[in-house]
């Protein structure tokens, strides 16, 4: 009995591992086909923060995974090629009549939560409510925090909504005896690129280390290839530019020559009408003389 027990238990767990991950994805599908399908992520922002989520949503949607990473095992199950979609209300909601159900929904059909931190955001009601349902949605989906501005812990500019630094009880309210301490990349502090790898490795459930090593061998190779194409139209302009000079100078003595025939012919030209002058001149004089020689009496 204790031997079956202890074959069954990790058969029972696979089982359930395997039926939590077929409900997932069927249930995705089964939304997709309903025109309701799963978001990889839900980004809540003041609208303060406007420009920050914009830059963020494209940011995420529009990262191509290091292929060696695509379908190996992260912590969050297989890593997929693409992080779509994204759910950011500006783009989904546009012209909604109710926002309430429809947000509702968004974060229950999301798998993680990003928040973008501000001050302004920690004073906003409404990212306060997406934190709250999505935890209660979805307790066991990660969330994650971005720091758009302020300093965490500041009396003043504290940028952490309130949901972010407690855990919720069974009514959905804060429960103070059990405080967070959530990590964020800080805008203020990093480059954007370095921020956006580390929410992008969270959502993927992979080594941040790891996807900044391929990402930048990936940045060399682009960069590689770019600098070839660089040097590659480099050396067609100079060929084209020493033609090109090549061919002005060739134009510039074409055009000498021509000039200089031109004069040849010129000077050639008063010559010949010069001869032609002396000529006239002479055949004048001598019928002059023939004339006088004429009228002289004879002898």
């Amino acid at each position: 009995m204790d031997t079956a027990a202890a074959v069954g238990k990790p058969v029972l767990a696979g089982g359930a591992e395997l039926a939590g991950y077929a409900h997932k994805h069927l249930s995705a599908l089964v939304g997709a086909v309903g025109g309701e399908g799963r978001y990889a992520a839900f980004i809540s922002y003041s609208h303060a923060d406007m420009k920050v989520a914009r830059w963020l949503h494209r940011a995420i949607e529009n990262y191509r995974v290091p292929s060696g990473l695509v379908g190996t095992a992260g912590d969050r199950g297989p890593i997929p090629a693409r992080l779509r979609p994204i759910f950011r209300d500006e783009d989904e909601l546009a012209g909604a009549a109710e926002l309430g159900p429809k947000l509702q929904g968004a974060l229950a059909r999301s798998d993680a939560l990003i928040v973008i931190c501000s001050p302004t955001a920690a004073r906003s009601v409404w990212v306060d409510k997406e934190i709250r349902s999505f935890k209660r949605c979805n307790p066991d989906a990660p969330v994650f925090a971005l720091i758009a501005a302020g300093v965490p812990g500041d009396p003043d500019t504290d940028c952490f909504p309130a949901p972010l630094l407690f855990a919720l009880d069974a009514a959905g309210e804060l429960d103070r005896s059990q405080p967070l301490e959530p990590l964020a990349p800080d805008l203020q502090k990093n480059e954007r690129h370095v921020v956006k790898l580390k929410l992008i490795a969270g959502l993927l459930g992979a080594p941040y280390a790891a996807l900044y090593r391929r990402d930048q061998r990936r940045s060399r190779r682009i960069a590689a290839a770019l600098s070839a194409a660089a040097l590659l139209l480099i050396l067609v302009l100079s060929g084209l530019s020493i033609a090109a000079f090549t061919y002005a100078r060739m134009a510039v003595q074409q055009r000498n020559e021509a000039q200089a025939a031109r004069k040849l012919a010129e000077q050639n030209a008063d010559k010949a009408e010069r001869r032609a002058w002396l000529a006239q001149v002479a055949a004048q004089e001598v019928r002059r003389m023939v004339a006088e020689g004429e009228s002289c009496p004879r002898p």
